[in-house]
This record gives structure tokens, sequence and C-alpha cells, in this order.
């Protein structure tokens, strides 16, 4: 295929993310999104990642790896190995939210897409961007409608980048439109988020009403409505002791530090004054997490390590379950005597697809693999978020936990799906696939790839 205008090759693969698109809201307005619903006419759901928010939830679509092994486990972490010679553990906390989001091309070794084969047209993941000197202009204007509510702005300036794109000479080109997830987060689920979804329907359809190659269409998570909000800091301070989490960093010498994602989510690391490096008993976090459950409603679920290697307990209305993996594969046992083992990924996710938690073995094993992941890992239910009211701008909706309506995001395509249950990282072997590249072969360190080849182990790909 080769363009009208140049001899530059077209793309042969447009992957669109609607970011925090909730699956029930496309279904019920897919009806009246002609573009969407004649030029897609192949739809599924996948399971995205833990923790499912922007930024952590991107590198399955660009890099077909999960946040464990991209080492960028959250919107905020705090990484205990680094030491500092402070009362403070400055060195090693994170948080993407503010000036340290340039950081997150350097806090990760995995390769993506962007670096040869994808022409970023807009994303909030810059790892090897073509674009040298960032996207200024479309940070300037995310601010602009950050204070403004002026998110249809966003989405515009990414449809005329997405025109712009095709013109590259890259097999991929790669779009975010970031309105239905922000009008959701400050507005609230009303008739924003849908007039959003009308609008960026069209937007596509006047750009590429002509485009005759692939679309990839899908969410990095879903989206859920909050009402009620859980200050997980200060409820973590009453039962440890003095507790930092952004923005109030600045106590010295704390017993824990609280990093929330999305604000469904939050890693909760446990210390004791400086010796980070000392990792805290399993029985310590227990104790923690069972007494947040018992104490507070609007936790959904939490999980915490076990003392054998990959092994995981996930605490959750169900009763305890277990999830593990070893060299024989993933395996599980729940509360109720339901048990599996030596599960290769794909048995793993078609056996617990419809739990409330899909996919527990595989994420949470992936990512406790990182040492930037925190101790006890607590999941918000939904109607709740785990940061204080006081936050400004008050959110509205949330994401990032391990359940559901947080992890399953809908895909739509032009071509045929795989009918077998999909993760968000099968994505990006799919789109490299209909480009016409070998995604294994090019990405063998991936998830995906490590996965087709039959060799996933639990890691970090520390780029060696």
């Amino acid at each position: 295929m080769v363009s009208d205008v140049t001899d530059v090759p077209a793309p042969e693969v447009c992957v669109l993310v609607i970011d925090g698109l909730p699956v029930d809201l496309l279904e019920a307005e897919l009806p009246a999104l002609p573009f969407l619903r004649e030029r897609c006419p192949h739809r599924s759901t996948a399971v995205s990642c833990f923790p499912s928010t922007t930024g952590p939830a991107y590198f399955p679509l660009l890099a077909g790896v999960t946040p464990g092994r991209a080492n960028v486990t959250g919107i905020r972490w705090f990484d205990r190995t680094r030491s500092t010679p402070s009362r403070f553990p400055h060195r090693g906390l994170r948080s993407y939210v503010g000036p340290d989001a340039r950081r997150m091309v350097s806090d990760t070794k995995v390769p993506t897409m962007l670096g040869e084969h994808a022409w970023p047209a807009s994303t909030p993941v810059a790892k090897d961007s073509p674009k040298k000197t960032g996207e200024k202009s479309r940070d300037a204007l995310w601010a602009f409608a950050h204070f403004t509510h002026r998110w249809d702005l966003a989405d515009r300036r990414t449809a005329w980048k997405l025109g712009r794109a095709q013109q590259k000479g890259r097999p991929i080109v790669f779009a975010v439109f970031p309105s239905v997830d922000e009008y959701g987060h400050t507005l609230g689920f009303g008739d924003e988020m849908r007039t959003a979804l009308h609008g960026i329907d069209a937007m596509l359809q006047a750009t590429l009403g002509d485009f005759g190659g692939e679309l990839l269409v899908t969410a990095d998570h879903g989206l859920t409505p909050t009402e009620h909000h859980i200050d997980l800091r200060a409820e973590v301070a009453a039962r440890v002791g003095a507790t930092i989490a952004f923005p109030l960093i600045g106590t010295p010498d704390p017993a824990a530090v609280v990093c929330e994602s999305g604000n469904g989510m939050a890693h909760v690391y446990l210390g004791a004054s400086r010796r980070w490096q000392e990792v805290p008993t399993r029985e310590r976090c227990l104790e923690l997490a069972e007494d947040l459950r018992a104490s507070l409603p609007g936790i959904d679920s939490i999980a915490i390590r076990d003392d054998e290697a990959h092994h995981v307990t996930l605490l959750h209305d169900g009763g305890p379950t277990r999830v593990w993996w070893t060299p024989a594969g993933f395996g599980y046992e729940t509360a109720t005597g339901e048990k599996a083992d030596g599960l290769d990924p794909a048995a793993a996710l078609a056996e617990t697809a419809d739990w409330e938690h899909p996919d527990a073995p595989f994420s949470l094993v992936s990512l406790f693999a990182s040492e930037r992941t925190g101790d006890v890992l607590v999941s918000a239910r939904v109607g709740h978020d785990l940061r204080t009211a006081r936050e400004w701008p008050t959110h509205h909706a949330s994401h990032g936990a391990l359940h559901r309506h947080h992890t399953t995001v809908p895909v739509l395509a032009s071509s045929p799906l795989p009918a077998t249950p999909l993760r968000t990282i099968d994505c990006f072997p799919l789109a490299l696939e209909r480009a016409g590249l070998d995604p294994h072969a090019l990405y063998p360190r991936s998830d995906a790839a490590l996965i087709a080849a039959g060799t996933w182990a639990p890691g970090v790909d520390r780029g060696d």
C-alpha cells in the first residue's frame, strides 16, 4: 500500500487506544458509533494488567510486557534497594504525576515498537520515541485541558497527528485519545464521557475514512465511578507509624511508604527507619492486610508475597486465594478448595478469565518479580478510591485495581481476532503480525515472545 501524496509507504496498521474506555460504555454506545461499528466488526475483550493504570498499562501494548518486566510498577513507586544517606527514602521514590514523568523512559530497559516499527501520533509513554525533543505541544495542550476540562482539544490534536503520522513511513501508527478517561476522573460518569466517545468516532471517520490498512482498537484499563475516598496514608500511619505518600513526602524516618496508582490501587512498603533493604516478614504484611480489610469496607482485595518465591496470597471476599508459579507452570488454590497446577500462561488465563480478579496468577506473580513492587498491594472496591477527598481536582472515577471492572477492556479489529481469551499483551504481536513483522524475532525478550516460545518465567528486563 503506497500513499497517494508521496512515495513514503503508508502504514499497514493503526493501533488506536481510547484511554480508560469501559466495556459497558462502548457496548451501550456502539450502535451509534458508525466508524467503529462498521470498520471494526470483530470484537472481544482482553485482560489488561495490574496495576491497571495509564503508564504501566501501556507497556503491554507498546512492548508486549507486563509492568513487572518493564520495572514500571505503578504511576508511583518506591525502590527499597536504593539506599540514601539522609533520613528520607527520596532516592527510591518516583511519581510520574509531575516532573518525574520524563524519567519513565530511563526507568525501564524494555524496547518498544516506537523504536523502529511504530510512529506515535500520541502516547503517554515515549520510550524509544523517534520524537527526540519530546511532545512539548502535547504536554502544553494536556496541561491546558487539565485545568479547563477541554479534553476535546487533546483528542483533536491526536486526530490531526494521526493524519500526519500516516506519512512517516512506519508500518504501524499508534494513537491515544485521552478524553474518556479524563472526563471520567474530573467530571464523573455523565454525558461528557459519551459525547467524547462520539467525538472520537467522528474524528476517526474524518481521519481514517480512506485508510485501507488494518485497525486495532482497545483501551489500557477500565474505569468506574468514585463516590467514597479512603485516606490510605492516614490509615496505614495509624497502624504502623509515620507514613509518606505523594505529595507529602517530607516526613523523616518513615515506617511506611504508600504509592497510589489510578487512585484505585496502592503499593504499601513497610520499613524500619532507614533499613529499607530489609523486606518485611509475611506475618507482618498479613497482619496489616487483614486489619485494613476488616476495618475498611471500601477495600476489595489485598495481595502479599508468600515466603516461597513466586507465591502470592490474595485476600478478598471469597477468602484467601493462593497463586504461584514454578518451573512446572502456574497454579492456584482458592478458599473453597478449587485447585490447579502446572498451567501454561494461556491455560492460566483461560482458567481464571471468569474470576472477579481475572488472570490473578499471571498478574500478581509477574508484578511481584520487581523490587519496585510494594509489600502490600491494596485494591479499592468499585465506588471507592485510596486518596483523600482533599485531592485536587477531586476524582470522580478511578482505576488501577485488580478486579475485572478495571482490568477488562474492549478490543475491536478490522480482521478476525483469536477465539481464545486475550490479554492486552496479545495486542502487541497482533499489531506487528498484521503489519507483516515477526514480533517474536524482533522482540525476543518480551513477555509475548517468551509465552509463545514456552519459556516464560517471572523476571525484570534489565537490558542484558
